[in-house]
Order: structure tokens, then C-alpha cells, then sequence
């Protein structure tokens, strides 16, 4: 029976550390955020737990490569950029480039596209290619980057 008491005594310790272990408080979480996530540092100074949505990410984004970097426009509506409709493509109108200056004039209008006469020749634009604003017609390009490709389809082969 002596040699039974060490190993009694040695399994009342460890029953009385277990006990003492499972009663120990619970750690707080890192910087004392909710459910116990804390952002990559371990910063959470400022996280106010209100993230953007994709939608107003990505609108963000768009409206910082688009030069709109302080929301929207005085008016509170935006002058975006749409497809232009078949009936929006007439001759006689003004075709301007991606920063607004003007890249040409529409000369005639068919099934096949709109011819646009520029400073350095003309040039077939399919219609899906127009876009609009409340400016008029658009062309995603650069008036360098059109009148280059419009000179160069009308140079005359050597």
C-alpha cells in the first residue's frame, strides 16, 4: 500500500492543475478586437470594422485613374463615358478623344461604320467603337495615338 501512495499523490497534482488550468481566464484578443482578429501588425488603432464593398472599391479605383480623386461631381451626377447607339453616330458630328480634345468630324455614316475625317486623313470607325457623355461622341484613344494610326493607314505605299 506504501508504494500505491506516490502514485496517488502524483495523480491528485495532476488533477489539481488540470482544474486549476481549466479555470484560468480566458487571454483577451490581440488589441482588444472583436472575436479575436487583429489585422496583419497587430494595428488595430483606427479599424473601425466598416469595409468598403467590391462595388465601391472598384469605384474608387475607377475614379482615380479617371482624374476624379474627390468623389462626385459638384452636380452630384457624373459625366461617364457609355456606348454610343447606332443613332448617335451622324455626320457632321464632333468626335473627341478619351481627354475630351478633338480628334475629327464624322464625314458619313453606313452599316460598315463611320468615316472620320482628321488633320492627317480619314479613317473607318466601326460604331461599337463610339462611346458618348453629355460632350459628345468619344473615342478611347489619345489624339497622338489617332492621328498616327490615321496617317500611317493613309500613307501611300512606296
Amino acid at each position: 500500500m506504501a508504494a500505491a501512495l506516490p502514485g496517488l499523490a502524483l495523480l491528485a497534482e495532476l488533477s489539481l492543475a488540470s482544474a486549476a488550468w481549466s479555470q484560468t481566464p480566458p487571454q483577451g484578443a490581440p488589441g482588444g478586437t472583436p472575436g479575436g482578429l487583429a489585422p496583419p501588425g497587430g494595428l488595430t488603432s483606427g479599424v473601425t470594422g466598416n469595409t468598403p464593398s467590391m462595388a465601391d472599391q472598384v469605384d474608387a479605383i475607377n475614379r482615380h485613374l479617371n482624374g476624379d480623386r474627390q468623389g462626385a461631381a459638384p452636380s452630384g451626377r457624373r459625366d461617364r463615358a457609355r456606348p454610343a447607339t447606332a443613332a448617335d453616330v451622324v455626320a457632321g458630328a464632333a468626335v473627341m478623344d478619351s481627354a475630351g480634345v478633338q480628334l475629327g468630324t464624322i464625314e458619313s455614316v453606313d452599316a460598315q461604320g463611320a468615316v472620320v475625317l482628321a488633320a492627317t486623313g480619314r479613317a473607318r470607325i466601326p460604331l461599337e467603337a463610339f462611346g458618348k457623355n453629355s460632350h459628345g461622341l468619344l473615342l478611347q484613344t489619345t489624339k497622338a495615338q489617332f492621328e498616327a494610326s490615321v496617317a500611317q493607314a493613309n500613307a501611300s505605299p512606296s
